[in-house]
């Protein structure tokens, strides 16, 4: 057989005959070769009846039967709420498509969720016509919480389909959710072609790729869908020339004799496969009618599947719908009660391949048409920019406006998908530039990086308008600042600024001025102020506070300390006011000042009302930055507890966002945090993750920060080989730079490492160097660090006994608990190996007493061996817990002590009630506790680091 027809009747066996070709889609049909991809499915389905949130990911090529596992997750699901979502191209443009096909269902859960989050989420599926001022995340928030909610009466099965055809908001909302939860009884499973589309949101996820089948197995499938026996050496190569895609085996088999299958009669020279299927499929085609090549060319092009959405365009076009019959009679569509679809991908490409284009353009109308009779404008102006062949500024405009609606609604992909089509409907060059940089701007808020890149770079290279260049390198500049190479977003900033005026400019600048800082490039951070300054609009107090952040970084560069903090303070000052004290994007620049200005109390003031804000609007961009911020802030003032909480979050949701330099900060924070509670292995993930995101910012020569707290990890859990040897490479980097740029900051716990190696002279040697660079008008706590290295290095017991004696007095003037208690850790050491352990005892439970507030568990149990070998035994209560929290069971329990419900820390989290129950539940074994009145007694004496 060469023919691509149907075989006749009276040459096909009573099995094939009977089944007919709808074998494409295997469904009611066992799966043949997949029995390891079945187990995980399972395996996943188990975990959520077992009330664990499972995720697994189905990647192949088409045809390699990831919608027939679907449907078997489907059928193996008893007793699952099943949610199914099916991703295609017509939607991908249409916000919120696929979250609607998946949470539709389940609206009567909508009082469930939590109020701010079901606006958001009625608002953008139109449930509701009410506007909720709330950024996109807000949306996933609200997805998740409806679907725990449903979680909560039975198990729930998530199968997304043709994932990366299912439009960026839904996905996003989609993944979040999977990612987020913990506890409830959830299964997601996901089908996507090996495509990067969806690759970004999906990544992580435990996946299985489909590989093709074996000869053995083909052998089976064969026999099971077309046959009922075939020759083991006719399997093996259908197989072979398919690559094992069991679609392509059955098409191929289909097309063979009963002879040729058994083997007793010769395969043709040529098997139909690849490039030769292709070229039958396209003979196929032009056997048929006029009237049903238009029919399978219309099917191609509307592709959403619906069987009623095709008849009711059929319906306009006279005895056509007869011909959907007949092509679903000849196998070339597959039609079950509510899809059509094609039985071959390539049949559908075919299709495509072989219509004109006046053809084209004449099925799109007609589908335009069609969309507009039944109400439906957005679709119909989407065909109709398909069927175009030049500028339609009408189209244009209509497009804008769905890009509007697409915005008031957070569907900023879909958003940006309509302008760049409206851009190319333009025939105006600045009009059509002006909605290309439009449309990389909300690409960019949608969290789409590649295309905004993309749109931004084709922007670049047609557009002379210096504004829109402004505009589209700004945006370019940021994402890199945030997700990028810090250098390259300095370049384009500067480049950007050129253009620009007003509020993007001064707001160019701040982001400029803030790629110098992380640089270290203190001159041009002094040039930028000074631009801010020059351009800055006295009337809006935006720009003034901006303008007063980089000025304070700039006079401070330059050695004026008066200047820096009184414009530190006027930043405060200025966010404290309407309108910036109701604006989110104000808590960054105000963590910033405050930690600048050495007073955290604003943090802990006007900051919570703005954070508040960020969780409240579902404001991630705000949230990542300003949570790696205050845990810095937490950690300084003793908040531990807060500042694991705080950084760990950060890194949660920066690593959604896909953000670089602050989720490395927030990494440095969590390995600190893990490392003074035990927790080894999450800090040397937490430094390796934090080391990978600091060189894809390019700012790996500038994170001191990084290494000193490497080394703080390595010696808290006593590999101070370690930490020489990460602190004698910034040594030789930068000269051993501090954090905050102090001068030989590596100092104080590289002569903590060289004391504890037996290497005393290189100890006091650094010391003395240390005690040169710091000067006199350095604050306290330098000095502190001074006496308390020359201590640790003294040869002499009364001389060290006088260094840290000097220490503990300047420490009384500096807020650093940890360090303090730190430094009385080390006196007692030396007191007790002095043999003086009555002193040392004195020095040694001061400092336990100190870790265990600020819930440091392996300084605390460090602090009470000590105390063991001066002869002190610890009294029970006070023995410090074996094994420490996490930190998401502090954050968890940190909300819980303010007085917060379940639902409520879930809300403010962004998790399921079940996932912070379980967390809970771990903070009360873990401790001790029985009840939320324990805990919150616990906290209020400072049980978990706060005041």
């Amino acid at each position: 057989m060469t023919s691509l027809e149907p075989p006749s009747a009276d040459r096909v066996p009573r099995q094939r005959r009977a089944e007919g070709p709808h074998f494409a889609w295997g469904k009611s049909l066992n799966l043949v070769g997949r029995d390891d991809e079945i187990a995980a499915m399972q395996e996943a389905l188990d975990g959520a009846l077992a009330g664990m949130t499972r995720s697994l990911v189905i990647t192949g090529d088409p045809g390699q039967g990831k919608t027939a596992l679907l449907d078997e997750a489907e059928r193996r699901a008893t007793g699952f709420r099943i949610v199914r979502v099916r991703g295609s191209e017509s939607d991908r443009a249409f916000s919120y498509a696929g979250l609607l096909q998946a949470l539709g269902p389940l609206q009567g859960r909508l009082a469930q969720v939590p109020k701010r989050q079901a606006d958001a989420l009625a608002f953008a599926l139109g449930w509701s016509p009410q506007v909720v001022d709330s950024e996109p995340f807000l949306i996933a928030a609200a997805t998740l919480s409806l679907l725990a909610a449903e979680a909560e009466h039975q198990p729930v099965a998530v199968l997304v389909d043709d994932a990366h055809l299912v439009d960026r908001e839904s996905a996003t909302a989609l993944s979040f959710a999977a990612r987020r939860m913990g506890e409830d009884p959830i299964c997601f499973v996901w089908a996507t072609r090996n495509e990067p589309t969806a690759a970004d949101l999906l990544s992580g996820l435990p996946t299985v790729a489909l590989a093709g089948l074996t000869g053995e197995a083909a052998a089976d499938l064969v026999a099971e869908r077309v046959t009922g026996r075939v020759e083991p050496r006719v399997a093996q190569q259908l197989a072979a020339d398919t690559g094992g895609n069991p679609l392509g085996i059955l098409e191929v088999a289909t097309r063979l004799t009963d002879a040729q299958l058994l083997g007793s009669a010769p395969l043709p020279e040529r098997l139909p496969v690849g490039d030769r299927l292709r070229t039958e499929y396209a003979r196929l085609i032009a056997g048929l009618t006029q009237p049903s090549k238009f029919v399978l060319l219309l099917c191609a092009l509307d592709n959403s599947g619906s069987v009623g959405s095709m008849r009711s365009t059929l319906a306009t076009t006279d005895g056509w719908a007869t011909n959907l019959d007949g092509l679903v009679d000849r196998g070339i569509l597959v039609q079950d009660t509510t899809d059509v679809r094609f039985r071959h991908p390539l049949l559908r490409t075919a299709v495509l391949a072989m219509a004109t284009s006046s053809q084209t353009r004449k099925a799109h109308l007609t589908l335009a048409q069609s969309r507009a009779e039944r109400g439906d404008p957005r679709s119909a102006a989407w065909h109709r920019a398909e069927a175009s062949l030049g500028p339609d500024p009408a189209l244009a405009a209509d497009l804008t406006a769905i890009a509007s609606e697409d915005r008031r609604r957070k569907g900023y992909a879909a958003a940006s998908a309509a302008l760049e089509r409206a851009s190319s409907l333009t025939s105006d060059a600045t009009e059509a530039a002006a909605l290309l940089a439009a449309a990389a701007e909300d690409a960019f808020v949608a969290g789409d990086l590649e295309r905004t890149r993309r749109v931004a770079r084709s922007l670049l290279d047609r557009a002379q308008d210096p504004e829109v260049r402004g505009r589209a390198l700004s945006t370019l500049g940021t994402l890199e600042l945030v997700t990028g190479s810090v250098p390259l977003a300095a370049e384009m900033l500067t480049s950007a600024a050129d253009g620009l005026s007003g509020t993007a400019l001064i707001r160019t600048l701040a982001d400029l001025g803030m790629a110098q800082f992380r640089l270290s490039e203190f001159d041009a951070i002094v040039v930028t102020a000074e631009r801010m300054a020059a351009a800055a609009d006295s009337e809006d107090p935006e720009q003034q506070m901006l303008t007063d952040f980089i000025g304070s970084i700039a006079a401070a560069a330059v050695g004026d300390l008066t200047t820096s903090r009184l414009r530190v303070e006027q930043v405060i000052a200025r966010i404290a006011d309407p309108p910036l004290r109701d604006d989110p994007r104000s808590l960054v620049y105000l963590a910033l000042a405050a930690g600048f200005a050495g007073d955290v109390a604003p943090i802990f003031a006007l900051g919570e009302h703005l954070l508040a804000l960020a969780r409240e609007r579902g404001a991630f961009g705000v949230l990542v930055p300003s949570l790696a911020l205050t845990a810095a802030g937490r950690a300084w003032v003793g908040d531990n507890a807060g500042a694991f909480a705080d950084a760990g979050e950060a890194v949660e949701l920066g690593m959604q966002l896909g953000y670089a330099v602050d989720v490395a900060s927030a990494c440095g924070t969590v390995a600190w945090q893990s490392a003074a509670r035990g927790l080894h292995q999450e800090a040397v993930e937490a430094i390796d993750l934090g080391r990978t995101l600091t060189d894809r910012a390019g700012t790996t020569a500038s994170a001191a920060h990084l290494a000193i707290t490497e080394a703080f990890c390595a010696l808290s859990r006593g590999d101070a080989e370690r930490a020489i040897a990460v602190l004698e490479g910034r040594l030789a980097a930068d000269g051993g730079i501090g954090s905050s740029g102090e001068p030989l900051g590596v100092a104080p716990d590289l002569v903590e490492a060289y004391v504890a190696t037996g290497q005393r002279d290189r100890a006091v040697a650094l010391a003395e160097q240390f005690a040169d660079a710091t000067p006199p008008e350095a604050p306290s706590l330098a000095h502190a660090l001074v006496a308390r290295t020359r201590g640790l290095a003294a040869q002499d017991d009364a001389e060290s006994a006088q260094a840290f004696e000097d220490a503990l007095r300047a420490h009384a003037e500096a807020i650093a608990p940890f360090e303090t208690a730190r430094t009385r850790l080390a006196y007692g050491v030396r007191l007790r190996r002095g043999g003086q352990r009555v002193l040392a005892r004195i020095q040694l439970e001061q400092a336990r007493e100190a870790f265990v507030a600020m819930d440091l568990t392996a300084w605390a149990s460090r602090a009470s061996d000590e105390l063991a070998a001066s002869g002190v035994r610890a009294r029970k209560r006070e023995l410090t817990a074996t094994e420490p929290l996490t930190s998401q069971e502090v954050r968890a329990a940190l909300h819980a002590a303010r007085g917060l419900t379940n639902k409520e820390i879930a809300a403010a989290l962004f998790l399921s009630p079940k996932t912070v129950e379980r967390h809970l539940s771990s903070v009360y074994r873990k401790r001790g506790l029985r009840s939320r009145a324990e805990l919150a007694a616990a906290f209020a004496e400072g049980t978990f680091g706060a005041e």
